[in-house]
C-alpha cells in the first residue's frame, strides 16, 4: 500500500513541477497581446495611435514658436508669406489678412499634435489633391521647420485631414490647429472660396467613417 502512494506521488510530481511553467508562459502570452494591442494599428479603424511618454498624442515638430521667420500660406488661388521683422511680421509677398496673428498661430502650429493617422483608400481625394491650403515655415536661415498640405474636414467635423513630406499616410489633426491660416486666405483671396470651401465639406464616402 505504501508502495501505491509512492507511485501516485511520482506520478504527479510532474505535473506539480508543470503548473508554474505553465502560468509563466500564459503570463508571458497576456503581456505579449497586450503590447501588442497597444502598439499595432487598429484592426478596425485604420488609424495607429501616437503617443508620448506622458500618453498625450505625439507632437508633430520638434521646434518652438521662436524659430520660426516665415510663413508661407498658399491656396490654389494665391500666396502670402510673412516675414518676421523685430518684435512684428511683415506680409512680404500677397496680402495678410490684417486678423491674422502669426504669433498665436505658431504658438499653437508648434505643438501641433495627430493620434491618428489613416490609409488613405483608392480613389479617395480627401480634400488634398490639390490641397486647399499648404504651410510651410522656415527658420531665419531659410531651413525648412514644417510643411503641410491641409485637406477636407472629417466626417465629424473636428480634424482635418493633413498630409506631412515623404509620408504616404494620412494624418488627422484637430480642425482648429489650421482654422486661423484657413480663415485668413479665404479673406486675402476671395476668389479662392470655391477652392477653399471644398476643404469645410466631407470628401470621404459614409461607408468610410468607420475610419475616424
Amino acid at each position: 500500500m505504501v508502495e501505491a502512494a509512492l507511485n501516485i506521488a511520482r506520478r504527479r510530481r510532474p505535473l506539480a513541477l508543470a503548473w508554474p511553467l505553465l502560468l509563466a508562459a500564459g503570463l508571458a502570452l497576456s503581456a505579449w497581446q497586450w503590447r501588442e494591442a497597444m502598439e499595432s494599428p487598429g484592426a478596425q479603424s485604420g488609424h495607429s495611435h501616437l503617443h508620448d511618454d506622458t500618453g498625450k498624442p505625439a507632437r508633430l515638430y520638434a521646434w518652438n514658436a521662436a524659430n520660426a521667420a516665415r510663413i508661407t500660406l498658399s491656396t490654389p488661388m494665391a500666396t502670402s508669406t510673412l516675414t518676421r521683422a523685430g518684435q512684428g511680421w511683415t506680409a512680404t509677398s500677397g496680402d495678410a489678412a490684417s486678423n491674422f496673428d502669426a504669433d498665436d498661430f505658431l504658438s499653437l502650429f508648434s505643438q501641433a499634435r495627430s493620434d491618428r493617422v489613416l490609409v488613405p483608400h483608392p480613389g479617395e481625394l480627401y480634400g488634398l489633391n490639390p490641397p486647399a491650403l499648404r504651410i510651410a515655415i522656415d527658420d531665419a536661415r531659410g531651413a525648412a521647420l514644417a510643411r503641410m498640405d491641409v485637406g477636407a474636414l472629417t466626417p465629424d467635423g473636428l480634424g482635418r485631414y493633413v498630409q506631412l513630406p515623404d509620408e504616404r499616410e494620412l494624418r488627422i489633426i484637430p480642425d482648429y490647429q489650421t482654422r486661423a491660416p484657413m480663415a485668413a486666405m479665404i479673406q486675402v483671396n476671395p476668389n479662392a472660396g470655391g477652392a477653399t470651401s471644398t476643404a469645410t465639406l466631407s470628401l470621404v464616402k459614409p461607408g468610410l467613417r468607420k475610419d475616424k
